[in-house]
């Protein structure tokens, strides 16, 4: 993959709309990027199926808003539904097509019995193979979400 890309994508990851919480810029999401390529660093996440409910995301997750968030006690739910309003994020439904939501993030129940699975663009998926690529990413992730504020 080229250079090009793998700045196209460092883009669009840096500029993931957050949300505002109590102490300011939410961290959620970025976090949840950060879970994701740490699972594909440890051979915990093979394909591109991130599952909302994948223990050893729901772990690295925890961790990490441990590490960085503390004030944010919010489950993966919310940044694994949330991020889907970024380019690279993607739902793939059980019935092709997002079913009727009653509140503004989905329940667990409405997740089991609707959605398969996200993923990210293959293009996204096939930089974060290379261990590079993927140092990149996470210190543009720390720096620009994690160390300011």
């Amino acid at each position: 993959m080229s250079t090009f890309t793998l700045n196209l994508y460092s883009d669009y990851i840096l500029s993931i709309k957050r949300g505002n919480g109590i102490h300011g810029k939410s961290k959620a999401k970025p976090l949840f990027v950060l879970s994701i390529i740490e699972c594909i660093s440890l051979n915990a996440l093979t394909t591109n199926q991130i599952k909302w409910d994948d223990k050893n995301l729901n772990n690295w997750y925890k961790r990490l808003n441990t590490k960085y968030d503390k004030s944010n006690k919010s489950s993966m739910i919310m940044p694994f539904y949330h991020i889907s309003s970024s380019s690279f994020y993607h739902f793939i439904w059980k019935n092709k097509e997002r079913p009727p939501i009653g509140g503004h993030t989905p329940s667990a129940k409405y997740l089991r019995e609707n959605l398969l699975y996200a993923k990210l663009d293959d293009e996204l998926w096939e930089l974060l193979q290379d261990s590079d690529n993927r140092e990149y990413l996470r210190t543009k992730i720390i720096k620009n979400y994690l160390t300011k504020e």
